[in-house]
């Protein structure tokens, strides 16, 4: 029974030393992954306005932005999830999880503006 005990043990130290490597890596990864989304949508919003303005073309900018931010912070939350994998105390998941309500309550926004987009 104490072989076993150990054996425990031993997976569950190699267990948390590859979620305190890999955990970080993934949330950094799906942050920037978050914010190259922001960029590029916010690169194509701005050229179909600008079409749109000066060349009187017919296109929902509007739906192009929301729906970029919509799937960026979609990335984002998931890298707050990942980093919850790593608190020790409850003291660090009061700001964590209100980064997460917030990021949450504005997708909830973008999602109920794009739906009232689209009815129009």
């Amino acid at each position: 029974m104490g072989a076993l005990y150990q054996f425990n043990n031993v997976i569950a130290e190699a267990l948390e030393g590859f979620l305190e490597s890999a955990v970080p890596m993934i949330a950094g990864l799906a942050e920037v992954i978050g914010l190259f989304i922001i960029v590029t949508s916010l690169a194509r919003a701005t050229h179909h306005y600008i079409r749109t303005f000066f060349f009187h073309e017919r296109f929902d900018f509007h739906h192009e932005m929301s729906s970029g931010l919509t799937t960026a912070l979609e990335f984002l939350m998931s890298a707050e999830i990942a980093k919850t994998f790593l608190l020790q105390n409850l003291e660090s998941v009061v700001p964590l999880a209100a980064t997460f309500a917030l990021r949450a309550l504005m997708s909830l926004l973008l999602h109920i503006e794009m739906r009232g987009a689209h009815k129009e």
